[in-house]
């Protein structure tokens, strides 16, 4: 499957972000970075290696607004060739398994802004 065939079986349009994020799993708290997100879920870089299907709940740190409570489940890994995780972060597909109507609503006004 190339990068277009990925793009075209996502459900939700995605927007390139900035945003800090703490994971709270089972194993311990972890910061990390997201980079771009949608109604559906997010694409996060940390320096934790998650598995496929772990549930955690995520504090979103958006500009300008108190952070967003989420609920998430690890749907892809990227783990970085490189064996320094420090600079190259490994990278996580996770979906939102729970979501407030109002964090829903910030994120999808935010998506559509960038239209």
């Amino acid at each position: 499957m190339n990068i277009v065939d990925y793009a075209e079986q996502r459900k939700h349009r995605r927007i390139d972000v900035s945003w800090s994020v703490i994971m709270r799993t089972p194993e311990g708290d972890m910061v990390g970075k997201i980079e771009n997100v949608s109604c559906g879920g997010a694409y996060v870089r940390c320096s934790t290696l998650l598995s496929k299907n772990d549930l955690f709940t995520m504090s979103i740190q958006a500009p300008n607004r108190e952070p967003l409570n989420v609920g998430a489940k690890v749907a892809r890994i990227d783990i970085p060739l490189s064996p320094d995780t420090e600079q190259v972060p490994i990278g996580l597909g996770v979906r939102f398994t729970h979501i407030s109507k109002k964090d829903l609503q910030f994120i999808s006004d935010v998506v559509s802004g960038a239209c």
